[in-house]
């Protein structure tokens, strides 16, 4: 009996491997109003270097007898170990978690350069949110300027402005056409700078506000000492 593979990212090994598959699950529906089909698979086997076990994720993107000669799959995404990151705030702008998302596809495809721009992207729209730049602005809020704003306004410490210059670094490296390396390494590291970044600025400013606002109930409905 032949080995069944499918192609997935390792976070430990760090490389694209054949993941020997173990179980798979399908599912299959259809839009009611659209009538436009939809399908996906999960994927869970482990790796063939490190044996950790790696749960995947793919979407059919073409349908056989509805708009293609055959049935076609998306790349797997890696959904464990390691998901996603995901921000408890609903004030995350849109652009941002889709653009931290797309830097965590361009990673797992081993695209270091192409998730250093989406990164700084990320950090970019995050500073034109928290400084309220206005729609229509005339001249656009630059990543640099946007950062060095976060820290004079206190939105950011000293460490945070270092992490968030690193990635503005990168960014611009990235962005540009010429020769350059980023290992997978650095990249991941930015990952994390920019994740802690985003959870500090809306998650953990949210969760502080709650706290303050329990502190002050808790102070109103004690009662006066006699």
């Amino acid at each position: 009996m032949s080995t069944v593979t499918f192609v997935v990212d390792c976070p430990y090994c760090k490389a694209k491997v054949a993941a020997i598959e173990e179980g798979k699950g399908e599912r299959f529906y259809s839009d009611e109003d659209s009538n436009q089909p939809y399908g996906e698979r999960i994927h869970v086997g482990h790796c063939p270097r490190c044996r950790t076990l790696l749960v995947g994720e793919s979407q059919q993107v073409d349908f056989e007898g509805y708009d293609a000669y055959e049935d076609r799959w998306s790349d797997v995404v890696r959904v464990y170990p390691k998901p996603p990151k995901a921000f408890s705030s609903g004030r995350v702008p849109r652009v941002v978690s889709e653009s931290l998302a797309e830097a965590d596809r361009a990673l797992q495809a081993n695209a270091s350069i192409a998730a250093c721009v989406m990164l700084g992207r990320a950090l970019e729209a995050l500073c034109r949110d928290i400084l309220h730049e206005p729609e229509g602005h005339k001249k656009k809020l630059t990543l640099a300027n946007g950062i060095k704003r976060l820290r004079e306004l206190n939105h950011i410490d000293d460490r945070l402005l270092d992490w968030s210059q690193q990635l503005h670094a990168f960014r611009n490296l990235a962005a540009h056409p010429d020769e350059i390396s980023i290992s997978r390494q650095d990249a991941d590291d930015l990952q994390i700078f920019a994740y802690a970044i985003v959870e500090y600025i809306y998650d953990l400013s949210d969760r502080y506000e709650d706290f303050k606002q329990r502190l002050a109930k808790r102070k109103d409905r004690k009662p006066p000492e006699s």
